[in-house]
Formats: C-alpha cells, structure tokens, sequence
C-alpha cells in the first residue's frame, strides 16, 4: 500500500478539522464582555405632539445621559441612578411624523443605546394608534453548527468509501 493511501483518510479529518477550527474561530484578545445599555419607549407608535415614556438601562451609576431625536431635536439630559437605569417623558414635536430614533448617550462613558418609533400624523381624533409589532425572534444562529454537521458528514462518507475501496483493493 502506497504512502498515499495509508495517509488520505486522516488527511481528509485533519482539513475537515481545520476548517471547523478557521470556521469558529474567535480573537484571542478579546475585551472583557461589558453590558451594553438597552432603552425602550412606552410607545412605539405615538401620534405627533404626544408624550412617550423613554427609558434605559446598564448605563453607568451616576451617569448623565443625554437624550437626542433623529431629526436633531436635544431634549433634557438625565442622571442615570445607582442601578444605571433612567425613565423620562419626552414630548414629540406637533409637525413630526415618519420613523424617528431616540438616542441616549452616557457622557461619561459613551455608551449609546437608540429605539426607533413611527410618529403617526396628529388627526383630530388621534386616540389609540394600531400596534406595529412583528413577530418576535424566538430561535438561535444555527448557521455554524449546520455547517459543522456537514463537513462531519462529508468526512464520515469519504471515510466510509476508503474504507471499502482498502478492502475491495486488499
């Protein structure tokens, strides 16, 4: 038997085992993991002129945030509490409509965190505006770990046919 022969399966698991590495790889000198802050609204989809709950969190104690609008408008900072979180009202413009993003900004620490909403026209008889939602994402990447599964099942039937072909050839 040639050097070949007796060397193509494990070259065949060493590749498939390269590639698995290469595939799922990550830095080694990776930052230490820190909570990014997350805000939310009391509405997504407000009326023109009305008032909305913006709040945040993982912000840093003590913290002063400000509070910006996609189309420029600043509101009122606001100093985060021992916890990091914060909770203002924030009153929209009359004349706005369209997607709009809040934004809030730790001035200490420059963490950011944006929600966006969809400001409704004001109409004489703005009460309750339709929920905008989707739905929500509920699973998980499964990309790489499919992507695992099939090179493992490659390399397994490329074992399986050299191994018959050592037989047949034996």
């Amino acid at each position: 038997m040639s050097a070949i022969r007796r060397f193509h399966a494990p070259l065949i698991v060493m590749f498939g085992v390269i590639i698995a590495m290469v595939a799922f790889a990550t830095p080694s000198s990776a930052a230490s993991y820190a909570t990014q802050p997350t805000t939310s609204v009391s509405n997504q989809a407000p009326a023109a002129g009305s008032a909305v709950t913006f709040c945040g969190k993982d912000f840093l104690a003590g913290e002063t945030v400000t509070i910006a609008l996609s189309n420029g408008t600043k509101y009122p900072s606001v100093v985060a509490d021992a916890s990091g979180a914060f909770c203002t009202t924030v009153v929209l413009g009359a004349t706005l409509t369209g997607t709009q993003t809040l934004t809030a900004t730790g001035t200490t620490s420059g963490r950011t965190s944006s929600t966006t909403i969809q400001v409704a026209a004001a109409t004489a008889n703005a009460g309750v505006t339709p929920s905008t939602g989707g739905l929500a994402f509920t699973g998980a990447a499964v990309i790489g770990i499919g992507a695992l599964g099939g090179l493992l099942l490659i390399g397994g039937a490329t074992m399986v046919l050299a191994s018959r072909r050592r037989k047949v050839s034996a």
